[in-house]
């Protein structure tokens, strides 16, 4: 495996983030771990280093930091430099603040050995958030990502037509060379790659079991839950009209994707219905 852990103004958590893939229950020699940062970020970079250096002093060697300056200044270009130096026969991503369970390499080897390599290209992993309490929205984002993992992500694998997840998700390395990586012009990279995939008629596993998932927080803030929402939306109407979803090989994978890309212009319009229902009960 190769995991690769793009941070980007990480000071406060990527020390721990760092040593809890570092504890993954996985032979050491058969797991790279790339730390991915762009030039600016000196906090970041001088965290990191600080870590290296405290596990080097363990003998542990098998993580490294990978440096870069060019633009764009974004994820999916991280992933990028990430996969140029990757040497695992897995990819996979984790963000800044994710807590994997420290087996789910073991479980993602079983079923890959299971399964076999030719059936398993691609394995979308679950994500749970848990902090359901801490704002007024965090329930419903709570119950959104569990929903979207232990159900719907089953569906759109079943169909053949999936909007990856940001991470927790392995692909064969050897498949992302192929596809010339992520696209470092899209929002949602995820989505885009997992529609690329798919379009290619390349097998999606998901797995979703409650005891292995990956553990994230909601957004902090109001703000950041907005901004987090808004770039999606943007995202997806960016990967709609990159009109890879139209190579689709079927019509009901065509209209899933129709369906989920466009999603964020039938929230507007349903805004838009508001007055139009408000004047519907009081006249009509």
């Amino acid at each position: 495996f190769t995991l690769l852990l793009p941070a980007r103004h990480e000071e406060e958590v990527i020390q721990d983030t760092i040593q809890r893939v570092v504890d993954l229950r996985y032979p050491r020699g058969l797991v790279q771990v790339l730390v991915i940062i762009e030039a600016g970020d000196s906090g970041t970079i001088a965290r990191v280093r600080e870590k290296l250096a405290a596990l080097g002093q363990q003998g542990i060697r098998h993580v490294r930091l990978l440096v870069f300056s060019d633009p764009p200044i974004n994820k999916p270009h991280g992933l990028n430099v990430g996969l140029r130096a990757a040497t695992g026969d897995i990819v996979t991503i984790f963000d800044s603040e994710d807590v994997p369970h420290p087996d789910l390499l073991n479980v993602v080897n079983t079923v890959v050995s299971r399964e076999g390599p030719a059936h398993t290209p691609v394995i979308q992993c679950g994500v749970q958030l848990m902090n359901y309490a801490d704002r007024w929205f965090s329930a419903l984002n709570v119950l959104e990502y569990f929903f979207w993992f232990k159900s719907r992500m089953h569906y759109h694998a079943r169909v053949g037509m999936v909007p990856l997840g940001g991470n927790t998700v392995f692909i064969r390395r050897q498949l992302l060379t192929d596809l010339g990586g992520w696209d470092q012009d899209c929002l949602t990279e995820d989505a885009d790659i997992g529609i690329r995939l798919s379009s290619r008629r390349i097998p999606i596993r998901v797995i979703y079991d409650d005891a292995y998932v990956t553990r994230e927080e909601t957004p902090p803030s109001v703000g950041q839950f907005v901004k987090q929402r808004t770039r999606w939306d943007q995202g997806f109407l960016q990967v709609l009209v990159k009109n890879d979803w139209l190579r689709l090989p079927t019509l009901s994978q065509r209209l899933l994707a129709l369906y989920t890309l466009a999603f964020p212009l039938a929230q507007a319009l349903t805004l838009v219905y508001v007055p139009i229902s408000i004047w519907m009960m009081v006249w009509a």
